[in-house]
């Protein structure tokens, strides 16, 4: 049980360091989101307690990567918070919700990557609008189509480094 929890966080830190690097980037704006890809994968094969805590997890990780801001007056912003709760937020309800529509395919795979990295990027560009400011460079659109031709090839991998069976934790 332990040595399971310590194989999903090494997949959440090495989602963090693939984020953070420049190896499968198109230039300054099209590049992928991996953290929400293993929330994607965790959310709809563990279920909704996995999709939480992955995003959470994941969150806190990509908002640390975040840094600080000089502000007004010469304070430090932090964004802590932000991608912890769009991502645990989404990671819960596509555990709850999104199972049940959920068939183990390359379109359906596809769609899913697609809508919910949209959705995602839209909450959180959402939160960082409404408690810090607008990011013109904040990409919704590129991001989501990349990660939606990404998402068979990154799920066929996590299904064979977790071993975990589509049926895995349905009701």
């Amino acid at each position: 049980m332990i040595f399971e929890k310590i194989v999903v966080l090494s997949g959440i830190i090495l989602a963090h360091i693939l984020n953070g690097s420049n190896l499968f980037d198109f230039g300054p704006e099209i590049k992928p989101d991996f953290m929400i890809l293993l929330i994607l994968f965790f959310s709809l094969r563990k279920g909704e307690m996995a999709g939480l805590w992955v995003g959470f997890i994941g969150g806190l990780l990509s908002d640390a990567g975040l840094g600080g801001e000089e502000g007004t007056g010469g304070k430090i912003y932090y964004k802590i918070g932000v991608h912890s709760l769009s991502f645990s937020i989404i990671g819960y309800l596509l555990g709850k919700f999104g199972r049940s529509f959920y068939n183990e395919n390359y379109i359906s795979i596809t769609i899913y990557a697609f809508g919910v990295t949209l959705l995602m990027r839209a909450l959180t560009y959402t939160l960082f609008s409404f408690f810090f400011y607008n990011n013109l460079n904040y990409s919704l659109f590129i991001c989501s189509i990349y990660n939606a031709v990404l998402a068979p090839l990154t799920f066929f991998v996590l299904s064979w480094t977790y071993k975990l069976q589509p049926s895995e934790g349905l009701r």
